[in-house]
């Protein structure tokens, strides 16, 4: 399993409840989005991570990206390949990336071979989505994540459900772009992201502090709504017999 991917199913996760008489612990152990910072060198890896990036995306030439992986650290670092060959997967994962985004109508199959790198596909979108029977024959890729290549506008109803379908026959969650033309989302914005199935925000942005005020974003967005199925039922008390029913019985 990538980081990328076992850090997106850590999102929104709540700590266990202390022990004993200790107040139980609420807070969500691994925030509610993830940032995607998309980078061009290794200082720009490392001002992203000070504004909280949770993963990185190198801009730049796939054989270079040593120097990116080792100045990020333990952060998940990916590429983008969207003609990937099998060669150039076996670079990147040398090199010790975690991740790569390619185009299913332009890589090679046997790209999907690497066994130590995640995948995440592009995914085009139009006004009714991707197919059925194209978004249940990427369920068997086993992707990471699907990036949409279109920035999300203000979504409509009939928009979350798509992006739900989407993620719902796909079996991945998705990666929403998010420029800084129009300013950094709002929380409200992000939390509609999150709940139609993209936990992710990938920042096509050099601008730091736009890293910083979207990281800050997503700390203000609410958890997801509990479900109905997931409350606890209540649990009455058993009634007594009454005194009445105890003659009886005598």
């Amino acid at each position: 399993m990538s980081r990328l991917r076992d850090r997106i199913r850590t999102l929104g996760r709540k700590q266990r409840g202390a022990l004993g008489f200790a107040p139980p612990r609420d807070a969500d152990a691994g925030g509610q989005l993830l940032i995607l910072a998309e980078v061009t060198d290794a200082a720009s890896v490392r001002a992203s991570a000070e504004a909280g990036a949770g993963a990185i995306l190198y801009a730049g030439d796939p054989a270079t990206i040593s120097p990116i992986i080792d100045a990020a650290g333990d952060i998940p670092v990916g590429s983008l390949l969207e003609s990937a060959t099998s060669d150039q997967v076996t670079v990147l994962a040398d090199a010790g990336a975690d991740f790569f985004i390619l185009d299913d109508d332009r890589a090679a199959a046997d790209a999907l071979l690497e066994r130590r790198l995640g995948h995440v596909l592009l995914l085009g979108t139009d006004a009714d989505g991707p197919n059925e029977e194209r978004l249940r024959m990427l369920a068997a890729l086993d992707l990471d994540a699907l990036l949409l290549t279109e920035p999300l506008n203000a979504l409509t109803v009939l928009d979350h459900l798509r992006l739900r379908r989407i993620v719902s026959l796909a079996r991945a969650p998705l990666i929403v772009t998010a420029t800084t033309a129009t300013g950094v989302p709002a929380p409200s914005t992000l939390e509609v992201w999150r709940d139609a199935g993209a936990p992710v925000v990938l920042l096509r942005s050099q601008d730091h502090d736009a890293t910083a005020a979207l990281v800050r974003a997503t700390n203000e967005v609410r958890p997801p709504r509990e479900r109905r199925e997931d409350r606890p039922d209540a649990l009455l008390p058993a009634a007594s017999p009454t005194l009445a029913e105890d003659e009886d019985l005598d």
